[in-house]
């Protein structure tokens, strides 16, 4: 399969209200990306399991996350972090979709006090390189130890050709343009999706008057800032 594709193009796997579009997956270091379409009604106990965490980030529809700890509303532009064997259920409303992005988590790192949900109009907005902006939602501030995730916001323009320290998997959210990875360029439409290993060559460009939004979750943690220009 082509390093960059929609989620849909992947047959899913149906596990009672849920189906699962398993998109990538990198064992070397942990990082999982999978996309959850939720039917009406409520889902069977899932867990990230020992040693691992999973973020959720709500794309459409609306429902409630049920957890240990009490429930939680779910509706676009929430994220939602479980931690280890922590357990929980989701009820869609209506057919609602997720981005699951699962990854081990990190003991050593000093987190925060942690959070269960995170809205995405209560953070901040940052400055990237290239005129780029972003909002972080989980980092180990907000006690995720093991990644980073954030929405990512590119203006008309196309980013120099760069690389992270980081690896990542990314999903396009909103926006239509092109990535260009390791020299194979691809079309990028809402529900593209692609993973980028860490120190790969890649640049982005915006080909809408409006932002090309990414949402984006790393490991190891850190800054979405971080940029490391190809000469």
């Amino acid at each position: 399969m082509s390093k960059v594709f929609h989620y849909r193009d992947v047959t899913p796997s149906q596990v009672d209200t849920i189906a699962v579009h398993e998109t990538h997956q990198d064992d070397a270091n942990g990082l999982h990306q999978a996309i959850y379409r939720c039917l009406p009604g409520r889902s069977s106990s899932r867990s990230p399991g020992e040693g691992r965490l999973e973020t959720l980030y709500v794309l459409s529809g609306t429902g409630t996350l049920h957890r240990e700890d009490g429930d939680h509303p779910l509706r676009p532009e929430l994220a939602s972090l479980i931690v280890g064997k922590d357990s929980y259920e989701i009820t869609a409303l209506e057919e609602m979709v997720l981005v699951s992005v699962s990854a081990d988590v990190q003991p050593s790192v000093e987190c925060g006090d942690y959070r269960a949900t995170v809205d995405l109009a209560d953070q901040s907005t940052q400055d990237a390189v290239s005129q780029r902006e972003y909002q972080v939602l989980f980092d180990p501030a907000v006690g995720c130890s093991g990644v980073t995730q954030f929405l990512g916001y590119i203006p008309t323009i196309r980013t120099p050709m760069h690389y992270h320290p980081y690896s990542e998997m990314a999903f396009v959210v909103g926006g239509s343009g092109r990535v260009e990875i390791a020299g194979e360029t691809s079309t990028l439409t809402p529900g593209s999706c692609f993973y980028l290993p860490a120190g790969v060559h890649h640049r982005v460009e915006n080909l809408d008057t409006g932002f090309l939004r990414l949402l984006g979750v790393f490991t190891p943690a850190g800054s979405p800032s971080q940029n490391i220009p190809v000469e």
